[in-house]
């Protein structure tokens, strides 16, 4: 499996390549899923294969891209509550992204798959919890279990999708393929 110290042994124009695909990725997704980023699955990647700095930066990236598409395709209403909204997506994808670093390394010994669905299920849960503390009591509808339950369904397959996307690009010499399974995994600043 491809991690973080790969990741900082590519070049920068190659880090910024994979990064413009995986946005590129996300943004269409978010275009077919009208505006629903799957931040979770997004947040998962960013912390096993990118450096702290390029994963924070792939979430900033992709949370403009989102409110981009949200205020200027979709239409959204330009109200201080739907500018709320938007604000609380970025902070929400910042602490999916920090809860999936912080739980992937301690889970990396134990096994690539556990580590990947550990950083995964606390990169969810940071992003439906903060969106939810954010809400205030307010829009308890958006967090039922039904609709929790598809947007944990469709952050499931955009993280299938993208580790799959992942391993292509290793194949194909985009980013680096040499890691070892079971690799420390060294964070840039």
């Amino acid at each position: 499996m491809i991690d973080a110290t790969d990741m900082q042994n590519n070049s920068l124009p190659q880090r910024a390549a994979w990064g413009a695909v995986l946005t590129a990725v996300t943004v269409l997704s978010t275009l077919y899923l009208a505006c629903a980023t799957p931040f979770a699955a997004l947040a998962t990647m960013a912390a096993i294969f990118l450096p702290r700095r390029d994963a924070l930066v792939l979430i900033g990236v992709n949370w403009l891209a989102n409110q981009a598409i949200g205020f200027g395709l979709l239409h959204y209403p330009l109200t201080w509550s739907c500018f709320q909204g938007g604000i609380n997506l970025g902070i929400a994808g910042m602490a999916s992204v920090g809860a999936a670093m912080i739980t992937y390394r301690p889970l990396r010994k134990v096994g690539s798959a556990l580590s990947v669905v550990g950083a995964f299920a606390a990169a969810f849960v940071a992003y439906e919890g903060a969106l939810y503390l954010s809400a205030m009591g307010r829009f308890e509808g958006d967090f039922s279990v039904p609709i929790t339950l598809y947007i944990l369904y469709i952050n499931g397959l955009a993280l299938a999708g993208l580790l799959a996307l992942q391993l292509l690009a290793g194949a194909t010499g985009l980013v680096a393929s040499h890691a070892k399974p079971g690799a420390r995994v060294a964070r840039a600043s």
